[in-house]
């Protein structure tokens, strides 16, 4: 058992269920924290409901969260597993203060790096769609952070076929183009309320984006890739 005081930087959501994660700042590295009883073979069982995430929760954005927690479990995919730990609920997690947008980025600043690949420790394959993932056990991170200036980011709409519309972003990254999906819930919630609009608002009035960046778990259509992803977003 290990002791983490995570700042809650990344909540994405995914229907009713939450996946979390936030830069622990005991150890100075990213942790991604499962509730009790996550199995490698059941994905539904990896991610916290809204009793425990979203806005008010403990994994609310800029929490600090003091929370007890083991090592990945030994089935658990690489490179997700590098920041995996299972929470021990028998110690009561406690939410020890809450950060503005400014406080969040200035305490994480340790955690970017200079460009998405970087962030992945050179292990990030781009794809002529712009795509980009990282090899299905690759022992490198799963989560990091970039900033940029806030033209080099640009959000909309993809529709495929009869499926409904999905949030995404158009980052530019050390001269590169990617094309990335947009999970992270503040993002989302702004999009459902106010659209595309807002949020290329919200990047019009800010000088430069910090973006929290994070790979999709493999899916079974494509077990071998780990796509990049947006897991958060804060404008400055």
């Amino acid at each position: 058992m290990a002791t983490y005081e995570i700042i809650v930087t990344d909540v994405t959501c995914y229907g009713s269920l939450y996946c979390v994660a936030g830069w622990d700042r005991l150890t100075g590295q990213m942790i991604r924290p499962e509730p009790p009883g996550a199995k490698a073979s059941d994905e539904s069982s990896r991610f916290w409901n809204s009793g425990y995430a979203g806005p008010g929760k403990a994994f609310a954005m800029g929490n600090v969260v003091r929370l007890v927690a083991t090592g990945a479990l030994p089935d658990f995919l690489f490179p997700h597993a590098t920041e995996d730990r299972m929470v021990d609920l028998n110690t009561p997690m406690n939410v020890l203060q809450t950060l503005d947008s400014q406080g969040v980025v200035a305490a994480v600043a340790a955690g970017v790096s200079d460009s998405l690949t970087a962030a992945f420790n050179g292990a990030l394959v781009r794809a002529a769609s712009r795509k980009a993932y990282v090899p299905t056990g690759n022992r490198g991170p799963s989560l990091g952070a970039i900033e940029i200036p806030s033209a080099d980011i640009t959000f909309f709409e993809h529709q495929w076929r009869e499926e409904k519309p999905k949030l995404r972003a158009r980052v530019t990254s050390a001269g590169l183009i990617f094309d990335l999906s947009v999970p992270a819930d503040a993002a989302r919630a702004r999009w459902k309320s106010a659209g595309v609009a807002g949020l290329k608002a919200d990047v019009q009035a800010s000088k430069r984006v910090h973006i929290r960046t994070g790979l999709s778990r493999p899916m079974s259509s494509q077990p071998n890739e780990c796509y990049s992803q947006v897991n958060g977003v804060f404008f400055l």
